[in-house]
């Protein structure tokens, strides 16, 4: 009886950590694509570079160019830019540039209301062949 008790101990102790720890994956995960990686996010596409603000709103200009989407609006401050363009088809996207340091930025990249992965990877790959 002895036994039974003990091995039932062990496994509530070893299924309630792993309730408590389920989360700690995905953090974990969430944090290595923050640090350089590309990050899906809420319909965003998200990732971090070692450029300034300007550096990477001239690529993205250069880009959206190349894959022939027109520029709506364009603003751009000394740590942050926001540029919204338009797709042939008629669909609209934005893409937003936020000064993390001096010489780092996180760039955002959203296609639509709802968000299009598709479009967005298209329009990350336009602007990181002119970084």
């Amino acid at each position: 009886m002895v036994w039974d008790f003990k091995s039932t101990s062990f496994a509530a102790v070893v299924f309630s950590i792993l309730l408590t720890a389920q989360g700690c994956v995905p953090l974990l995960i969430g944090a290595a694509a923050g640090a350089g990686g590309v990050a899906w996010a809420k319909g965003s596409l998200e990732q971090n570079f070692d450029k300034t603000v300007d550096q990477l709103h001239r690529a993205s200009l250069a880009g959206l160019r190349d894959i022939k989407c027109a520029v709506r609006n364009d603003q751009i401050r000394k740590h942050l830019a926001k540029i919204d363009f338009e797709f042939d088809d008629g669909q609209k996207g934005s893409i937003n540039i936020k000064a993390l340091t001096e010489r780092s930025a996180k760039l955002k990249i959203r296609i639509g209301v709802l968000g299009d992965e598709t479009k967005s990877h298209i329009v990350l790959n336009a602007i990181l062949r002119h970084l």
